[in-house]
């Protein structure tokens, strides 16, 4: 439901803005776009575990990411995760929505203990748990060679991001190649959880496509 609902919400989008346009804050429309299609979205989720019994209780975590105009806006709630790699080195883009992350945050486990805790599990950020929900919306700009990897925490619980890291550059790995890989990694391991991936390998640069009043503009100067 979440990613059905969110997709078709911006699909469905009146196309009044482009989504690298900034409001009076500077924030670009994708940034709009995804805060209000995911409040929307989960209001539906929430609605439906209020109202039909054999879906009481149910929640998820969600990562998404809109590409446009050489950026990256990400929004996420939970512990499902954007890396970036770029330039051989992988990054986590977003900070998890759990309590185990508050801990390390606030220094009371190491990332070591983190690996064993039983605490993993516990997001204090879902789709479809309240009424209402905030999720995390935050803007990258974008390099031609840059791999972008959505995962579920069912490939970052089993995989170290070490080994992340090395599957996603590999060799002549196409996205799809790299994907199939890293599910395989995460199930050879184990694979105790759902696994949800998503590659995006960036080929080159993308900019917004100008509007009708661009086309004008040298004319404008030349006459």
């Amino acid at each position: 439901m979440a990613t059905a609902l969110v997709a078709e919400g911006i699909v469905r989008a009146p196309e009044v803005r482009e989504p690298h346009e900034r409001d009076v804050t500077g924030r670009p429309e994708a940034w709009r776009q995804l805060h209000d299609r995911i409040r929307e979205a989960n209001a539906e989720i929430f609605f439906a575990a209020q109202t039909e019994p054999r879906f009481a209780g149910m929640g998820t975590t969600l990562v998404v990411a809109w590409f446009y105009d050489n950026h990256l806006t990400v929004a996420h709630l939970g512990d499902s995760r954007c890396y970036r790699l770029r330039d051989g080195i992988l990054e986590c883009l977003t900070k998890d929505h759990s309590l185990l992350q508050e801990q390390l945050d606030n220094g009371i486990i190491t990332r070591v203990g983190a690996r064993r805790s039983n605490l993993r599990h516990l997001v204090t950020r879902a789709m479809g748990v309240e009424a209402q929900v905030d999720p995390e919306i935050q803007e990258f700009s974008v390099m031609s060679g840059d791999v972008y990897l959505l995962c579920s925490d069912g490939l970052s619980d089993m995989v170290e991001d070490s080994v992340i890291e090395t599957a996603l550059k590999g060799p002549h790995m196409s996205a799809a190649d790299a994907a199939d890989s890293l599910i395989r990694l995460a199930n050879d391991l184990g694979g105790r959880d759902n696994v949800s991936v998503v590659v995006v390998a960036v080929r080159g640069e993308f900019p917004a496509r100008k509007g009708w009043w661009h086309k004008l503009l040298p004319r404008f100067a030349k006459d």
